[in-house]
């Protein structure tokens, strides 16, 4: 297995997981039901899961990006 497949195999993961994460994450509309809706939420810590689910968003993309200019330079200098 050379490493150029383990890379791109990872940037795949990578990317299913960002889909999923961004999937699960609440729209963040405003609107007259999100005025009455938001006390109850802060009561029961969905606001901070949204906090958690957004820095895993960020963290993935981070990582994606990374494998990818990893990726490109295994091309560039393959044999």
């Amino acid at each position: 297995m050379s490493i150029i497949f383990i890379v791109s195999f990872f940037i795949i993961i990578m990317c299913i997981m960002l889909i999923l994460v961004v999937l699960i994450q609440n729209p963040k509309k405003e609107g007259i039901n999100q005025l009455f809706v938001e006390e109850n939420l802060n009561f029961f810590g969905i606001k901070k899961t949204n906090n958690f689910l957004d820095k895993i968003t960020w963290s993935l993309f981070c990582v994606i990006f990374i494998l990818i200019l990893i990726f490109n330079l295994l091309l560039k200098f393959r044999k």
